[in-house]
């Protein structure tokens, strides 16, 4: 409270600067929840609990884009004002692309998990319990959660999968899709990166 009162009044009366706070303050909360329950996301309890560990896929989608958007929009307008934005603003607009594709990568790798596991979406195959799940591990039949963020900031960075096979054509689906998103998303932070050291010249 005492730093937001030490804010310059018109700062804290931008709409840009509020949704941005707003944005940042999401993506922290998210975060800071998933990695307080990732100790005990190991693959005996993902496959205990995989109709709880998932939201519908239009929700996940719908978020991914909205703070894509959010966060790309921001920055690129912190970044091109006339006489240049706050630095608070500045600051507020790089920490919530950050966050934002922490967020986003971090998303896609609970649904991978809830898709793996979840009994209602195994293909039938030759894989454990004789189905397939999408996804393949080498040196483990029990994926738990920090395998499942290894595939998926692999393919945040990347936008390619690395050691990880994909053996569903539904899998295959959300990874194209995921793959797409973040090749533009990547894309455009490198423009971002080159906006911001030409605004510093």
């Amino acid at each position: 409270m005492a730093a937001a009162l030490s804010l310059p009044r018109g700062l804290l009366q931008s709409e840009r600067f509020g949704i941005e706070l707003a944005a940042v303050l999401f993506f922290l909360v998210y975060l800071v929840m998933i990695a307080i329950r990732m100790p005990k996301l190991s693959g005996a309890f993902l496959k205990e609990n995989a109709a709880g560990t998932d939201e519908p896929e239009f929700v996940i989608l719908g978020v991914t884009l909205a703070a894509v958007v959010i966060c790309l929009v921001s920055l690129f307008q912190a970044l091109n004002e006339k006489d240049g934005a706050p630095l608070p603003e500045q600051i507020l607009a790089f920490a919530s692309v950050a966050l934002g594709w922490l967020t986003v990568h971090t998303m896609a790798a609970i649904h991978y998990a809830h898709r793996y596991w979840s009994p209602d979406l195994a293909e039938d195959g030759t894989g454990q319990d004789g189905d397939r799940r999408g996804l393949d591990f080498p040196g483990t039949d029990m994926p738990g959660i920090f395998d499942f963020l290894y595939f998926s900031f692999v393919i945040g960075m990347t936008a390619q999968t690395s050691d990880v096979a994909i053996n569903t054509t539904a899998m295959r689906k959300i990874n194209l899709l995921h793959a797409v998103v973040s090749y533009f998303f990547n894309t455009v932070l490198i423009a971002v990166a080159v906006n911001a050291a030409v605004a510093l010249l």
